[in-house]
């Protein structure tokens, strides 16, 4: 009976057993036959009716990231994920900070995204330490293994793939001793906690060596000490400066390149995308190719394959990338293979710019309108090469202010200023965008620079200060016997001060007198137009600022009721009643801005693009208004 019952007992477990197994088949078979799925079924195009997510991770914003980006989009797109429809992106940066790369990649790990888009040699690392729930695809590196991916392109970590881009080292260093045969030492830097910069400084060092040149290295380990670092080097008598993809460096790249600008040694990158900040050359990668490249990757873990099936690649187009205007200010001639060979992969970008006014005013509305017509002179079509946004804060400084915090948090192309106020406050606020300015009357004097050559290194522009003596000496030839003229002025503006003082020297050194009223609103402006009648004027002779060219009709009101006649030096105040104005052509304001801006867009730094003056004054003369003030204005400005 006990041998029965055990049998029994035994048959029992072997049936139990024999469901339990029957009954995992359809699992089993289900995962075996995921495991061994082609990767080429699982498909690049977006699934109809997804909506996916992903979290990008990168070290800070900056040029070849934004280039990249481009690119990974752009590619992206193509396979049918378009962002912000079906495809959504959480992003966060480290603030150019290694430190903070940790703790940001375990906050993404615990949101609700498909993947972890990592990019930089930094990040990787930081990922590989932190990320546990997500796969992770990577891009915009130059060494994925030596940050901790895996040991090899194919044996690699399970959770993690993507694209490298090691620079073209060796290529970089013929280059050099090409256009400056008698290199022998060449300057480094970098951060030493960048497993990138290390290796590729290595490649660098060893193949020097073989070259004759000894390479100078100085290290660092915030972007706080790059200035400095740089400075140490060119103090060192080194031929060249060559700085490779170095987060650290490239954060601080207008430090370097004021350094060697102001040591004049030649600065060479392994980033295309830094050489028109002030560079001579850049022997690189085309990032945006490295972005497309990389969504193949991308599509396909997300539409669920492992990234431990998919080998890690080294993709590279190289690029070679020349600022010419450089290369003149160094006296540098280029071989001409370098300026008809290898181009940028990236097509051409779109330029995302934006115009900045304080007020409607005549003078502001001219300038956009030139930059707009050169602009489409140079060939470019709205929409289509570039965007422009305009922004007016309509007198108000509270709300330039806002204007400003608002295009400091946005990425621009260029920014073209209208006015004294303006480029005021967008030099305080923003210093890592390039700025054009128009309609100011003394840069220098509005604290843009110590002289129209030494100025801050993201501004350039024109200074539309007005012909005074040219004025003076109308008004003298209209009516011989003048003694006193007269201007409203605005106190709180800097442009309005320097134009009262430079009316003045010019009234003295013609012996007139000037009598200049302050107003500091649209209200006291029409008050001021009428006391400034009972003090004795002969002529109004009406500077150019903002408040007073915005209010400029009560003023004209003010000189017809009193028959003092009214001269100006905005063309428009001839319509509204002037009889005679020396005018700064606004217009060829902004045409002359939109020209510095070409100078810009084809890589030239605005630090080595000199302040100017507009290029065109107008003399031009209203016989209406001459015959109702009864003054004869001489024939030659009649024939201007």
């Amino acid at each position: 009976m006990k041998i029965r019952k055990i049998l029994n007992g035994i048959l029992a477990l072997f049936i139990a057993g024999g469901i339990l197994l029957f009954s995992d088949l359809e699992n089993r078979k289900g995962k075996t036959e995921k495991e061994i799925i082609p990767a080429q079924s699982v498909g690049l195009k977006a699934v109809k009716g997804r909506i996916y997510k992903i979290g990008l991770t990168y070290f800070a914003p900056d040029a070849t990231f934004d280039a990249a980006l481009v690119g990974l989009w752009d590619g992206l797109k193509q396979l049918g994920f378009v962002k912000d429809s079906n495809l959504m992106v959480i992003s966060q940066h480290a603030n150019g900070e290694i430190a903070n790369l940790q703790p940001i990649h375990l906050s993404m790990d615990n949101r609700d995204v498909d993947l972890i888009l990592v990019t930089s040699t930094p990040a990787i690392t930081a990922a590989v330490a932190t990320v546990k729930k997500h796969p992770i695809v990577f891009s915009m590196t130059y060494t994925p293994l030596e940050a901790g991916a895996g040991k090899s392109f194919t044996d690699h970590l399970p959770n993690i793939t993507g694209v490298g881009s090691f620079p073209p080292v060796e290529k970089t260093v013929d280059f050099i001793k090409d256009i400056l045969p008698g290199t022998k030492r060449i300057g480094t830097l970098y951060n030493s906690s960048e497993a990138n910069s290390i290796k590729v400084v290595q490649v660098a060092r060893d193949y020097m060596k073989t070259k004759g040149i000894e390479l100078l290295e100085n290290s660092i380990v915030n972007t706080s000490e790059v200035y400095q670092a740089a400075s140490a080097l060119c103090m060192r008598n080194i031929d060249a400066m060559w700085v490779t993809g170095d987060n650290t460096a490239l954060q601080a790249i207008s430090g370097i390149v004021k350094v060697c600008r102001d040591n004049k040694v030649p600065l060479i990158l392994n980033d295309c995308d830094y050489v028109k900040q002030g560079a001579l050359a850049a022997v690189g990668i085309g990032w945006y190719a490295t972005g497309v490249y990389s969504a193949s990757f991308v599509a396909r873990v997300l539409n669920g394959e492992s990234p431990a099936k998919i080998p890690i690649e080294n993709y590279v187009e190289e690029s070679i990338v020349v600022n010419q205007a450089v290369a003149q200010a160094l006296g540098i001639k280029i071989p001409n293979k370098y300026m008809t060979g290898e181009k940028s992969a990236a097509p051409k970008k779109k330029l995302k710019l934006c115009f900045v006014h304080y007020v409607d005013s005549p003078n502001s509305e001219n300038i956009e309108k030139g930059v707009r017509s050169e602009l489409k002179k140079q060939g470019m079509t709205e929409g289509k090469d570039f965007t422009l946004k305009v922004f007016n804060a309509q007198g108000d400084i509270s709300t330039l202010n806002s204007i400003a915090q608002t295009i400091g948090s946005n990425k621009w192309d260029l920014i073209f200023a209208s006015s004294t106020p303006t480029i005021q406050m967008l030099s305080k606020r923003i210093t890592d965008i390039p700025i054009v300015f128009s309609n100011v009357g003394d840069p220098v004097r509005a604290g843009l620079g110590k002289s129209f050559t030494k100025h801050l290194p993201t501004i350039t522009g024109i200074s539309t200060m007005s012909n005074f003596d040219g004025l003076v000496k109308l008004v003298i030839e209209t009516i011989p016997k003048i003694k006193t003229i007269g201007t409203i002025y605005t106190p709180g503006e800097v442009n309005s001060v320097a134009y009262v003082e430079g009316l003045r020297k010019a009234a003295h050194n013609r012996g007139l007198e000037l009598i200049a009223v302050p107003a500091n609103s649209a209200t006291e402006v029409a008050d001021a137009a009428l006391s400034i009648t009972n003090r004795g004027i002969q002529a109004f002779t009406q500077i150019s600022d903002n408040l007073t060219g915005s209010a400029c009709a009560s003023i004209i009101k003010a000189a017809y009721d009193s028959k003092i006649p009214y001269f100006g030096f905005v063309t428009e105040q001839i319509e509204s009643g002037a009889v005679a104005v020396v005018a700064r052509d606004y217009f060829y304001a902004g045409v002359d801005a939109a020209k510095l801006a070409e100078k810009v867009f084809s890589g030239q730094s605005p630090a080595d693009i000199p302040f100017q003056y507009v290029t065109k004054t107008s003399v031009i003369v209203n016989t209406k208004a001459m015959n109702y003030f009864g003054v004869k204005i001489p024939k030659k400005y009649l024939k201007k």
